[in-house]
């Protein structure tokens, strides 16, 4: 499933910055994509739904942990595992 996850959420990010999901990794920092805060929200909003899980993105702090691809991953992890 952990794979399952990590290629989902890159696939999400693609679409939403129009780019190959091939050339994203979880080293790839969300600002090299070019996704500006109403994309990553949205990105956010679809992860939601495909996990049923809620992300708490209100606070600035939240935002700036959010720097690379694989940090965006590791937080959908950890929430579907405190879920179950």
């Amino acid at each position: 499933m952990a794979d399952d996850i990590e290629s989902s959420t890159i696939a999400l990010i693609a679409s939403a910055g129009e780019i190959e999901a091939d050339q994203i990794t979880r080293d790839t920092e969300l600002a090299e994509l070019e996704i500006d805060s109403l994309a990553l929200t949205e990105i956010v909003m679809d992860i939601e739904d495909k996990y049923d899980i809620e992300i708490d993105l209100n606070t600035a702090e939240a935002w700036e942990s959010l720097k690379t691809v694989g940090d965006m991953i590791d937080m959908v992890k950890t929430l579907i595992a405190a879920q179950h």
